[in-house]
């Protein structure tokens, strides 16, 4: 059985190439970097309507929280604000 396991494709380490990529190459990132207080997702998008946008950044986000460079910090308009974590300062 661990043969077989081994052969298949594991879809999580499909994904490899993108984590490959240097930290700071990642957009959601970059464009958080623009705004200290933090952003949604819709905002990063460019709109609520920017459907595609949203759907393009969502893993981007993802991984950048799995990096640990972004937190979600608290809601706005009923969608989450993200902040890098070098802007977190004391409360």
């Amino acid at each position: 059985m661990s043969d077989s396991e081994e052969k298949s494709p594991n879809p999580k380490t499909a994904g490899k190439h993108a984590t490959e990529r240097a930290p700071g190459e990642n957009r959601v990132v970059k464009l958080l970097e623009k705004n200290p207080l933090g952003m949604t997702l819709p905002e990063m998008a460019g709109g609520p309507r920017q459907l595609k946008k949203i759907r393009s950044l969502r893993p981007l986000l993802a991984e950048a929280i799995k990096t640990g460079m972004v937190m979600p910090i608290s809601q706005r308009a009923g969608h989450t604000v993200y902040r890098l974590v070098k802007y977190l300062g004391h409360r």
